[in-house]
């Protein structure tokens, strides 16, 4: 009969002892598969201070155990416990109550996120009930979420049934939409050429076209490429459509997703004269740098001014090239491109940011396929780069004296000597003011 043969888990990486948790888990599985709990305790703690690698030696002598508690195996993972996993239920629970339904995300994916979250919370008996709140507070679905309010007696298991099942008939409406639709779209390419024509014999009488018929052009525009106008799919009815229940993301209006959305269109436009394409005018190039050095955690980087943006972002590659001890931490907020485009965050860390003696504490975002570092704008005034509005320039006299120096020789000064003669009797002559009563009545 074969043995099964079990390989051990890889040593443990003594630079990162946030793992631990983890691969404490992987050290317990295999030592419940190996056969390794059915040993003595002398045995257990050899194998763990042997699988975990040489500086365990020296954490493990710095315990000051007696020879009965080193082979005691609960009382070594317990110090060991002690030593790696810091108290830190502040920081854990705000991850926690923070962390939401990222876009593209699955509802699995969120829930698992929620319970490795709450490992060290310590909720204790509020645990279900608080990763239950969770669920319904962080999901996309807000609809969901009011019907499950509505539910006075609903419980964790229940929540999570009721989501996932949520999540699994969308994706099968999908489907079941996308396979019915297939035989109507073979005839609408024909459909919508007379449709067309009508609208620019229209268009041809007025030059002065409403906001409205946008929304019509952009609806006949979708039909005419066989696309759904709420969510841009293949045409289907709308009593059936995913985004008639979802939040536009660009207007805040119900019934349709942001990408076919077309108010960020319509704004601020009374009237349209024409259509067509603009060359913008030539301007001169300056050759201004918008580019500053700053340290970060004491390391120089050479970031690219952005007033526009709200986070101090950096890519990818630089993150793990210079911090590579850095923890990241889940980010608390999607992040965007100018066109509005979500981000691809990897996490953030809190680090000192440090320019021309000023240190401040702030928050980096790590940006996935990012190519320069952005300096944002809240680090930008912290850091006493961002513009001065309104502010008052003080010029001292000794400060322009000093500039200066020569529009300060020779005023009031004439070359030579002259003499002034006054003549005799002469009366020296006075403006007085108008009065509206004369003086010679005004005595009387």
């Amino acid at each position: 009969m074969a043995v099964l043969h079990i390989n051990p888990p890889e040593n443990f990486t003594f630079s990162t002892p946030c793992n631990w948790s983890k691969w404490n888990i992987r050290f317990e599985r295999y030592r419940i598969a190996s056969g390794l709990s059915t040993k003595t305790g002398n045995e257990h703690v050899n194998s763990l201070l042997y699988i975990m690698g040489e500086q365990a030696e020296g954490i493990f002598n710095s315990f000051g155990l007696s020879e009965m508690e080193q082979d005691d195996s609960d009382i070594v993972l317990k110090k060991f416990n002690d030593h790696f996993i810091v108290k830190k239920n502040i920081i854990e629970r705000a991850q926690f109550n923070k962390r939401v339904q990222l876009d593209g995300e699955s509802v699995n994916t969120f829930i698992t996120a929620l319970y490795t979250l709450s490992e060290h919370c310590e909720y204790d008996v509020l645990h279900d009930e608080l990763i239950r709140d969770r669920i319904m507070d962080g999901m996309r679905d807000k609809n969901l979420n009011e019907k499950l309010q509505l539910d006075a007696d609903l419980n964790l298991t229940e929540a999570i049934e009721r989501v996932r099942l949520s999540e699994v008939v969308k994706e099968q409406q999908e489907k079941l939409i996308e396979k019915d639709s297939a035989s109507d779209n073979a005839i609408l390419p024909n459909k919508p050429a007379k449709f067309l024509k009508q609208k620019q014999s229209s268009g041809a009488k007025k030059q002065n076209v409403k906001p409205d018929f946008h929304r019509k052009n952009n609806e006949n525009e979708s039909r005419l490429h066989g696309k759904c106008k709420w969510c841009s799919k293949q045409i289907y009815d709308k009593r059936v459509c995913l985004a008639g229940d979802a939040r536009c993301r660009q207007c805040s209006k119900i019934g349709g997703y942001a990408k076919v959305c077309i108010t960020k269109s319509r704004t601020g436009c009374s009237e349209v004269a024409h259509l067509g394409v603009e060359q913008p005018e030539s301007k001169d190039k300056t050759n201004i740098d918008w580019t500053v050095t700053v340290q970060v955690n004491h390391k120089n980087i050479k970031f690219k001014i952005d007033s526009g943006a709200d986070d101090t972002v950096l890519p990818a590659n630089v993150f793990q090239n210079m911090f590579q001890n850095a923890k990241l931490e889940p980010p608390d907020k999607i992040l965007y491109s100018p066109d509005r485009n979500p981000l691809k965050t990897l996490g953030k860390f809190k680090t000192n940011i440090e320019y021309k003696g000023k240190n401040y504490t702030e928050e980096i975002y790590v940006i996935s396929n990012l190519q320069t570092c952005l300096l944002g704008k809240p680090e930008l005034f912290s850091l006493g780069l961002g513009p001065n509005l309104n502010s008052i320039c003080q010029i001292f006299a000794a400060d322009a004296k000093a500039k200066f120096p020569e529009l300060f020789k020779g005023l009031g000064v004439m070359k030579g000597c002259y003499s002034i003669n006054l003549k005799t009797g002469a009366i020296p002559f006075a403006i007085t003011s108008p009065r509206r009563v004369p003086i010679h009545l005004k005595e009387n």
